[in-house]
């Protein structure tokens, strides 16, 4: 089933874009009951082939051009360039430090904490997911709409108040999403993640700003790059 359908769409006779029949309508067709085509329905979407919007049903995945996150740079270099379709959406509360958080900014329980949680999409398809985080005695409104889907702009917003991000530490790890992040980037939850941890600290060694990052698999991808003094003398 999964195969043919993956043929149909290769063809074309699936176009992008194109609504699915409903899931009865192909457990019918296919003469199999509604787990089992469920079963090739996730298949496909792991696979980036097809995507499901709750309520609408599965549509044929429009190709995009992937987001890609840029690590490894100096905390001063200019962002990287993001694609000029990607909107982001921005929504910021106020938390209480507690575990992973408490961990991530290395404050006291219960310290007051602004979160910026960033949700980028391209072509109405959700890209990545960001929480950033700032201690709430470091914080301020940010002047301008957001234009980096990783708090780029956060940061900046910090280095031009006079508080530098001096050292930047990064953790990759990949795994399985949270039913939350599955459902705020419109995956299936076989559908693998890379989970970016990022702290900024001060001269002093502060934690000025954490990052939580979520990336699926299957429309984005990391690079990181490291740079030093040139070496010299080498062989000599």
């Amino acid at each position: 089933m999964a195969e043919d359908l993956r043929r149909r769409i290769g063809s074309g006779a699936l176009a992008a874009g194109s609504k699915l029949p409903s899931e009865s309508e192909l457990a019918a067709t296919y003469e199999v009951g509604l787990p089992t085509l469920r079963r090739a329905l996730d298949e496909l979407q792991s696979e980036g082939l097809i995507e499901k919007f709750h309520g609408n049903g599965n549509f044929v995945r429009r190709p995009v051009q992937p987001i890609t996150y840029a690590g490894g740079r100096h905390p001063q270099d200019p962002p990287a360039a993001c694609p000029p379709a990607l909107r982001i959406e921005v929504t910021v509360t106020e938390v209480k430090a507690a575990g992973e958080l408490q961990s991530l900014l290395r404050v006291r329980a219960k310290t007051p904490v602004v979160e910026r949680v960033y949700l980028s999409e391209q072509a109405g398809r959700p890209c990545s997911l960001a929480r950033v985080y700032v201690p709430r005695a470091l914080d301020a409104p940010l002047p301008e709409a957001p234009w980096s889907p990783w708090g780029d702009d956060v940061r900046a917003h910090l280095l031009a108040r006079g508080i530098p991000c001096a050292a930047t530490a990064e953790r990759v790890t990949a795994r399985f999403p949270s039913a939350e992040e599955a459902d705020a980037l419109r995956i299936v939850a076989r559908i693998p993640v890379l989970a970016i941890e990022r702290t900024s600290m001060d001269s002093a060694g502060r934690v000025v700003m954490g990052v939580l990052l979520v990336l699926p698999s299957d429309r984005a991808e990391a690079v990181f790059s490291t740079s030093g003094p040139e070496l010299t003398g080498v062989g000599k």
